[in-house]
């Protein structure tokens, strides 16, 4: 039975490579293609086609990441669609508008009873926010 070396495991640890291949190994040869396609302006998309077209199958997400950590491009912040607000009128300055959306306290709060539909559904503009509850009415015991 062998003997433990400490030398040998060394020197098996330095020479040790690991299995997994190197991240963008496939796309590196491309790297020309790529940058070449980005600076007409070609989509993640279209490169990823292209080169699926040409025996390099890749995603959009892939070339996504390779122009990012490779070429150097910059990520642009993801948009967020903006709060729809409701619109001022041509009459009202801001500081009315202002006036008219801050809430008034009063001693009492009493909500405020939604309008009765013509067809029998809510419309769009009278609905508030929040779940949608049946409204029970109260019904005046019969006399038997």
């Amino acid at each position: 039975m062998p003997t433990f070396d400490p030398h040998e495991i060394r020197k098996a640890v330095a020479e040790f490579t690991p299995r997994r291949p190197q991240k963008f190994q496939d796309l590196i040869p491309a790297k020309e293609v790529i940058a070449e396609l980005r600076q007409k302006r070609a989509s993640y998309r279209a490169v990823a086609d292209l080169l699926t077209q040409h025996c390099l199958p890749t995603s959009k997400t892939a070339i996504a990441a390779f122009c990012h950590q490779v070429l150097g491009e910059a990520i642009r912040p993801r948009r967020r669609p903006g709060r729809k607000r409701p619109p001022i009128s041509a009459s009202q300055t801001k500081d009315e508008a202002f006036a008219t959306e801050a809430p008034q306290t009063t001693d009492v709060l009493v909500p405020p009873e939604p309008a009765a539909p013509s067809n029998g559904s809510e419309s769009a503009q009278n609905r508030t926010r929040g779940p949608r509850i049946a409204q029970v009415r109260m019904l005046k015991p019969q006399n038997p």
